[in-house]
């Protein structure tokens, strides 16, 4: 087989058609396969280069991808007057949530055989877990 016909076949992109179906309850459902109701998805061609590694959270930004020229700076003082308002907002948040998980141990405390009580007490505990989370971030 010649080198040219062999470049050519990897050449050519894979091609699917996407379907997508939304039933009476809601639910979407995406397929290769055509089925009632269904409408194609055209999505574009496909691109041909494979994207780079992506930087984990947390880490150094990748500099290879950096803000444009005309992309908005903040300045330090302004980003740490930010922060400090979104600190106030999440305790003050915190608060309101612990105000209300007590008001929800008493209440599953009267009615310990209600499992909505229950539901409501593990509701604002992990509230309150994902408030403190968001709070070690800002300090």
């Amino acid at each position: 087989m010649k080198p040219y016909l062999l470049l050519a076949l990897l050449a050519v992109p894979a091609l699917a058609d996407i379907y997508k179906q939304v039933d009476a309850e809601g639910r979407v459902t995406f397929s290769n396969i055509p089925m009632k109701g269904a409408q194609k998805l055209d999505l574009g061609p496909i691109p041909l280069t494979v994207p780079g590694p992506r930087a984990k959270a947390g880490g150094p930004r990748a500099s290879a991808n950096p803000s444009p020229v005309d992309f908005p700076k903040v300045d330090s003082a302004t980003q740490k007057s930010r922060d400090q308002t979104k600190l106030q907002i999440l305790q003050d948040e915190l608060g309101n949530e612990q105000k209300l998980l007590d008001t929800a141990r008493q209440r599953y405390a009267a009615s310990p055989a209600d499992a909505r009580q229950r539901d409501n007490v593990t509701m604002h505990e992990k509230n309150i877990e994902a408030l403190r989370k968001e709070i070690a971030r800002v300090q």
